[in-house]
């Protein structure tokens, strides 16, 4: 049921209720009339009737004075809205009054008739020689109120249809704009965002229009946002793999080269290491023989033997440098504490201080040489390039406040007061740093650095360390 129909039905309900009750009021209206008319036109009849009855003087005068009544009677036909008949002494009708030719053959409905007509009684009034009965007849003023009730009716239903009409044709051209409404929606709905309302004469409608228009538009723009966001989403979700598969990548590699420094330091210390002790040995015979008193091939064998113990520390301090022996038997602290030592006795001019903890020394050997190499590097980086007469080395564990995922925040801090890096460093031209970050990164950690030029040099390193990270 559409709107036009709806509002076409209620004004139809409306109007045939005010129909019903103008109908009652007229109805009620007619039926009063119609009684004071009736016992209005009855008095008068009886008033008429009693003027021209014969007084007894008359009746002395005429012989048949009955006759000279129904004579008058005749003439004068109806009286109002009365029938009048005439009776005689023996109670024989000599006279009637004749049926009213006004709207005669036409009734109103008996049902009508009930409603409108007077509950009136005859009224009988004796004369000399007989009697006059005067019967009250409605019927013709309850047919006219039946016409006019059934004219008004008529005219108030033409004036009912015509309002239909003109209603239903009003908001056919009012709500026009309801169908390209409804048509922008369901194109919406398939997901044409594109489509736009019109501007429209009625405000109401108007309003509706660009309301819809700015909906489409934030919904379109939401769209953009949404597919844009998604790609966003996408190119980080794939940035964040790679992100993934290059630090495992870079974590297995760095496993691999300390396994193959391993190699090459076991190497080292077993074949190269066995010969130049041999070497060393053949050296110091030769120039300890007793029975050689050539001076030159003593002083040759010395020679030989200060080469070969120069190569032999050398060899000896390649094989720290590839794979610190300390970490395989004393532990991280101990570790890092010989190496510090290493590079103080290399480079005397330099101090170093140290803080650790004793939670250090429950890690693995993965994490421990990323400790070791963090700090190795920085060290050197300090030594090549900084200028820097004072270092600071602090290890430290910070246990995670979520229990549940029970991750050690291991920090390294190292810290110099040396000239601080050039306002056009690059991290590229730096194999140390760019060394420190892979291996930190490797772990899914952050390294970060802050340089105040003629003031030192700070690096920060943080590695997030898990159950699977500890020794067993």
């Amino acid at each position: 049921m559409n709107l036009r129909f709806r509002v076409g039905l209620s004004i139809s309900l409306v109007g045939i209720a005010c129909l019903a009750v103008m109908a009652y009021m007229l109805i009620d209206y007619k039926r009063r009339s119609i009684d004071q008319e009736i016992e209005a036109g009855t008095r008068v009849a009886i008033q008429l009737l009693q003027a021209i009855a014969p007084s007894p003087l008359e009746l002395a005068q005429i012989s048949d004075p009955m006759a000279s009544l129904v004579d008058y009677m005749r003439n004068v036909g109806r009286v109002r809205a009365n029938e009048v008949r005439i009776y005689d002494t023996n109670n024989q009708l000599i006279y009637e009054s004749p049926p009213s030719d006004y709207k005669q053959g036409r009734w109103a409905p008996d049902w009508f008739s009930a409603l409108v007509a007077p509950n009136t009684s005859e009224v009988r009034l004796p004369v000399p020689g007989g009697a006059i009965l005067i019967t009250p007849d409605s019927s013709r003023s309850v047919l006219d109120a039946w016409d006019e009730l059934w004219q008004f009716a008529l005219f108030v239903l033409a004036i009912i249809i015509l309002l239909n009409i003109a209603v239903y044709q009003i908001l056919g051209r009012t709500l026009k704009p309801l169908n390209d409404i409804v048509t922008a929606l369901t194109e919406m709905e398939r997901g044409n965002y594109d489509v736009r309302l019109q501007h429209y004469d009625l405000p109401e409608f108007n309003a509706i229009s660009q309301t819809f228009n700015r909906m489409a538009s934030s919904l379109q723009e939401a769209l953009i946002d949404n597919a844009r966001l998604a790609r966003e989403e996408q190119q980080r979700l794939a940035a964040e793999k790679e992100l993934e598969q290059n630090r495992r990548f870079t974590q297995l590699i760095q496993v691999k080269l300390e396994e193959e420094r391993r190699a090459i330091a076991r190497e080292l210390h077993d074949e190269l290491g066995q010969c130049i002790t041999a070497i060393k040995t053949v050296g110091t015979t030769i120039a300890n023989r007793s029975d050689s008193d050539n001076e030159e091939t003593r002083r040759n064998a010395r020679t030989i033997i200060e080469v070969a113990s120069h190569i032999y520390d050398v060899v000896h301090s390649m094989i720290r440098q590839l794979r610190p022996s300390a970490l395989d038997h004393l532990g991280l602290n101990d570790a890092i504490d010989e190496l510090i030592s290493q590079y103080q006795k290399q480079h005397p001019q330099l101090s170093i201080v140290l803080t650790t903890e004793d939670a250090l020394n429950q890690y693995d050997e993965n994490v421990n040489i990323t400790v070791y190499r963090v700090v190795q590097e920085s060290l050197t980086n300090v030594v090549k390039h900084a200028d820097a007469a004072n270092v600071e080395v602090s290890l430290s564990v910070q246990a995670d406040k979520d229990e549940a995922q029970q991750v050690d925040r291991l920090k390294i801090v190292i810290r110099d007061d040396g000239k601080g890096l050039s306002e056009d460093f690059a991290e590229t031209r730096r194999f140390g740093l760019a060394g420190i970050k892979e291996r930190v990164q490797a772990f899914g950690g952050e390294v970060s650095y802050e340089s105040i030029p003629a003031a030192g040099t700070t690096i920060r390193a943080e590695l997030p360390v898990g159950q699977e990270g500890k020794k067993p």
